[in-house]
């Protein structure tokens, strides 16, 4: 025995095998000459949006969705799906309410429950969305080798060569521009200042103003962040600098990431120098490749990176190139516990001889003594637990090792810095 062709409950029983086998395109030129004739409207227009959604298409999804509410059996679920595809269009605020909305047509349903769980994520992304956020923090760390390292690049200017508890406080201002859409502006302000209560010369003040353009695609995303950094050493002007890093991060699948990045860096030094050879204004260039695995919903990530960074200063001594290696994870154990741990190579050779000033004979530079160029292999390695205490308010408790090997002993040091931190943020 065969069906007829024109069989119109066979064929939407058809059109939802092929969906549920995710054959858009084999159910679309069934579904539309029912929709046409006006059979089962509210089913019908249920599937034709679900055949929406499975083809990216999510306006139109959300067309047939609103049409499908209208039948009381579908309409839990039509506003359920409805729900995602305003979420997957951004409109996040409108996502959660027409979430809510199915909830409350039966909330013993099963659609309900999937519903409740889908919740948490709609009320997270809509807190991310809100334009304005402020973060305040307070720290307290032990540093076993005070040290000063400003602007881009792991070289350090000074080494003090003694231990310290450094007291630390910050402050951090965002306001997201065209939040909902693909391009979005976010503009930051920071405040960052340190004391050191046993070491004397250390105590910076940083102020930081930013600027980032983002767009995003569906596979993608590119970003440019624009900043100016101001800071202030024992409060006289120590350091400015002006930082441009575009970067592009492509999913290649929902779970791998692939990175490329620019870097310039414009620095100036305005404390006085005995030698012009120590003068580390001028900029930096270099680029960046990345590789990301991401698991637990893209809320954890492992990170493997490598950039390439040239320093072109005035004075000769700090003239260098800089490779680095960056491995990094950041593993979500929990709703409220991360942690992070990382470790950083850097291989860094100067371009010219060192000179320290030195003097034989009244002849300035030794020139009869044999010189080496500086280079130094600097390791990083750093863990992070944070814990949120209830909304809004995180502790952390962090642990840090860098070791400088230089061939010039003047930078040459070994640094432990463990503290904690506590941050509310609104």
């Amino acid at each position: 025995m065969r069906l007829k062709p024109d069989f119109r409950p066979a064929q939407l029983m058809l059109a939802d095998t092929l969906l549920a086998l995710d054959q858009p395109k084999e159910a679309r030129p069934i579904l539309q000459p029912l929709l046409a004739s006006g059979y089962e409207p509210g089913q019908t227009a249920f599937l034709m949006g679900v055949t929406a959604t499975k083809e990216g298409q999510y306006s139109e999804a959300l067309e047939y969705f609103r049409k499908a509410e209208s039948d009381p059996k579908v309409a839990q679920e039509a506003k359920f799906q409805a729900s995602l595809a305003l979420a997957a269009l951004n409109r996040i605020k409108e996502a959660k309410k027409t979430m809510e909305e199915s909830i409350a047509l039966n909330p013993r349903s099963q659609t309900a429950d999937f519903a409740q769980r889908y919740m948490g994520v709609l009320s997270q992304r809509v807190e991310e969305q809100r334009p304005f956020h402020i973060t305040v923090s307070t720290g307290f760390d032990y540093d076993s080798n005070v040290t000063l390292a400003p602007g881009s690049g792991a070289s350090v200017s000074t080494v003090s060569g003694k231990a310290s508890a450094v007291f630390s406080q910050t402050a951090l201002m965002e306001y997201l521009i065209l939040p909902s859409g693909p391009f979005s502006v976010l503009t930051q302000y920071s405040y960052f200042q340190n004391f050191h209560p046993a070491v004397q010369g250390y105590d910076i003040m940083n102020h930081f103003m930013g600027v980032t353009p983002t767009y995003g695609f569906k596979n993608g995303r590119f970003w440019l962040p624009m900043n100016y950094t101001y800071m202030d050493l024992q409060s006289d002007k120590y350091y400015t600098g002006f930082l441009a890093n575009p970067t592009y991060l492509h999913l290649v699948t929902e779970r791998l990431g692939l990175e490329v990045g620019a870097r310039y860096n414009r620095q100036y030094y305005w404390t006085p120098v005995f030698l012009t050879q120590d003068n580390r204004t001028g900029n930096a260039w270099g680029g960046n490749v990345g590789l990301y695995y991401f698991f637990k919903n893209q809320q954890g990530f492992v990170q493997a990176r490598f950039m390439y960074l040239h320093n072109n200063t005035t004075g000769s001594n700090w003239d260098s190139s800089s490779y680095n290696l960056l491995f990094s994870l950041l593993w979500p154990i929990s709703e409220k516990l991360k942690y992070n741990v990382f470790l950083d190579l850097t291989n860094q050779p100067f371009e010219n001889t060192f000179y320290n000033g030195a003097t034989v004979g009244n002849i300035l530079g030794a020139p009869l003594i044999p010189q080496s160029r500086r280079h130094d292999l600097i390791a990083m390695l750093g863990m992070q637990a944070t814990y949120e205490l209830f909304k809004g308010l995180e502790a952390s408790l962090h642990w840090y090792f860098i070791r400088d090997d230089s061939n010039v002993n003047l930078y040459t040091y070994s640094r432990h810095i463990a503290g904690g931190q506590l941050a509310y943020r609104y």
